[in-house]
């Protein structure tokens, strides 16, 4: 099978069966082979639409999907349409935030998964799930030669001290939270206390920027204080399911947020919890 891609990112396959864009010169010459368009996000659609045609000229399967079209996904493939490393171990979200598609997309009661191997977690809400599938992707974790990364994401709200034991069980490079609205402060702020002794560096937090009627000013407060509670934030802005046109003082906010050494640079040398490492656990 052919994937195609209307853009190249970090999660892209690299496989001589993936593609990015319009057929190139040097590919498979068999018309009956299978090519599968992947959109992700909702603004690459007509790219996806303009590469059905394209792809359509060279082989006769040619579908188009993703998320960007409502696929509720299923049972994770290792490497088929997101980098080997990553994977998914389950579906869903039983939260409602309005700015997420993902419980509209995959449902709002979580759907477990055989659990494959990798050292990305990309689950939406691993937390969300059962205790005992929450345990055995760990233990999964403890037998890869790569230090895990939960860029998907933990829910803040739902993260509790027998997490922590489970985080203390195997190597981590990268914790992902989110606080997406001022009204997370407050339950980041107790995961902070949970979380107290792992390096700052280690503990990343996605900081959604420019949603509904949020102002420069309350954005710029908002990443701050997630930075002086020991997270290195990352933040982004909204786009909802277009290209939203921002000034350029909200541009230059998250560009500052966005890049670590950019906002390091910028503030105090220490700064927040985990910064001095006092558990030698966490000095690798």
């Amino acid at each position: 099978m052919i994937r195609v891609f209307p853009r190249r990112t970090k999660w892209t396959p690299t496989d001589e069966s993936a593609f990015v864009g319009d057929p190139p010169m040097f590919r498979p010459t068999d018309r009956c082979i299978p090519v599968r368009i992947s959109v992700t996000f909702t603004w690459d659609i007509p790219e996806g639409n303009r590469l059905w045609r394209a792809w359509s000229s060279f082989y006769d399967d040619v579908q188009i999907g993703g998320p960007a079209f409502g696929d509720p996904g299923g049972e994770f493939t290792i490497g088929k349409f997101i980098k080997e490393g990553a994977t998914f171990t389950s579906r869903g979200c039983i939260r409602s935030c309005p700015h997420c598609f993902v419980p509209e997309r995959e449902g709002r009661r979580m759907r477990e998964y055989p659990i494959k191997q990798g050292h990305i977690i990309q689950d939406n809400n691993l937390l969300a799930c059962t205790d005992q599938h929450i345990k055995a992707v760990f233990d999964m974790l403890r037998s890869q030669r790569k230090a895990a990364i939960f860029s998907g994401g933990l829910d803040i709200r739902l993260l509790e001290p027998w997490h922590r034991e489970l985080i203390d069980s195997i190597r981590v490079d990268e914790l992902w939270f989110a606080c997406d609205s001022a009204a997370m402060l407050k339950p980041l702020e107790r995961a902070a206390s949970i979380l107290d002794g792992i390096p700052q560096r280690k503990r990343r937090c996605y900081v959604m920027i420019g949603y509904g009627d949020e102002t420069v000013i309350q954005a710029q407060k908002r990443v701050e204080a997630v930075y002086a509670m020991g997270f290195d934030p990352f933040s982004q802005l909204y786009r909802g399911e277009g290209e939203k046109e921002y000034m350029q003082d909200w541009k230059d906010l998250n560009r500052k947020w966005s890049r670590p050494a950019a906002y390091k640079a910028a503030s105090a040398p220490s700064q927040g919890h985990g910064g001095n490492c006092p558990d030698i656990r966490w000095c690798r």
